[in-house]
């Protein structure tokens, strides 16, 4: 009887163990994939947004400031973090993106 008793709190312990690492992954998975996705989605907003705005210069014929897609992305991925985590714009995100980005 006491070896049946030692086998089960054995498993027991090994599957409450288990379950934990189990928890702990599958956050880690998350948190990845969740700023998988937002690094994914500030990319094709940032060549979406170069697009339009080399779009609009060329129809209006006035000529725009073009920045590389990565500033762009930069942007975007500090935007969509903010509005991720807080549920909201970071406050006066337009004056600093003027003064941040130089737009």
């Amino acid at each position: 009887m006491n070896w049946l008793s030692i086998v089960v709190t054995s498993a027991a312990v090994s599957a409450l163990i288990s379950a934990i690492f189990n928890l702990i992954s599958q956050w880690f998975e998350r948190s990845a994939r969740r700023k998988d996705l937002i690094f994914r989605k500030a990319l094709e907003l940032a060549i979406a947004n170069r697009e339009f705005i080399t779009q609009v210069a060329k129809d209006t014929g006035h000529g725009a400031q073009i920045h590389d897609y990565v500033v762009y992305a930069e942007m975007y991925h500090w935007l969509l973090t903010s509005l991720h985590e807080t549920g909201s714009l970071p406050a006066g995100w337009r004056g600093e993106i003027k003064t941040k980005f130089g737009f």
